[in-house]
């Protein structure tokens, strides 16, 4: 299960390695530079909105509990962070979804898994776009009702600091859910089926989606984060389907490893 864990997580920088590939920089310039707007225009809104979150959410916490204001301050101070964190990363994939399956599509060439010479066509981009927004909406219904109820729960005093943690485990879900479902999709495989095969190698992928929210974190990384984990995600999709990882965790979905273009 730790080998599993680690083994996911290496695959991300595995996917910074082949992001810079020559033939890639396009899919580097235009989801960074969308990015950069998209954070740009929500920080702003959310410095003005602030105040007034935290006069709402401290309007909760009984008297009793007063002397313990600074820890709910900082609790809730993460809710906020993560609430914005998700707007932004559901925002900003839904934007670039396109790409990325485009993407996903190309790493996939350059790696032998899929048939064709890995030259981007502008045809092809277009081709996919009502199919890879759709799936985006998928993952968005899915994320929306477990990200409110985390929320809610974490207006609870004494369940706060603890529905913080499990803030964290399900940020590392949804980032495997985000990333791993741009091959798997690209390979026929319905998003149900999807959720049931990173469930079947949960650990792999709680380790990929660990290590892609962490660098999401951090600034200036965070901006080409997103290309990267996709680019990382199809790896770990190959070397599965090539059977280059063998432990007993990891359970491969029945699908064709040669397919071409849809």
């Amino acid at each position: 299960m730790i080998q599993n864990f680690f083994s996911g997580s290496a695959h991300v920088m595995e996917g910074f390695r082949l992001l810079f590939q020559p033939g890639f920089r396009l899919f580097v310039l235009i989801p960074v530079t969308v990015n950069i707007a998209l954070f740009g225009l929500l920080i702003m809104w959310a410095k003005s909105m602030f105040t007034g979150w935290m006069g709402y959410l401290m309007g909760w916490l009984p008297e009793w509990l007063a002397f313990m204001e600074w820890f709910f301050w900082l609790i809730y101070l993460v809710a906020i962070i993560m609430v914005i964190f998700y707007g932004f990363v559901s925002a900003a994939n839904l934007l670039a979804a396109p790409f990325y399956g485009y993407l996903s599509e190309l790493v996939e060439e350059r790696l032998g898994n899929r048939s064709g010479d890995g030259a981007f066509e502008w045809g092809e981009l277009v081709k996919i776009i009502p199919r890879t927004v759709m799936r985006e909406f998928q993952k968005i219904l899915y994320y929306l009702p477990r990200v409110i109820a985390l929320l809610l729960l974490g207006l609870v005093p004494g369940l706060n600091a603890i529905v913080a943690v499990v803030w964290i485990i399900f940020s590392a879900w949804m980032m495997a859910i985000q990333y791993l479902d741009y091959p798997a999709d690209n390979n026929q495989l319905s998003f149900p089926d999807t959720l049931t095969y990173l469930r079947k190698n949960r650990s792999a992928a709680l380790g990929f989606g660990a290590f892609t929210f962490g660098l999401t974190l951090i600034p200036i990384v965070n901006l080409i984060t997103f290309p990267a984990a996709v680019c990382g995600a199809t790896a770990f999709w190959v070397s599965q389907q090539q059977g280059r990882n063998t432990s007993n965790d990891i359970c491969l979905p029945n699908t064709n490893t040669a397919l071409t273009k849809k």
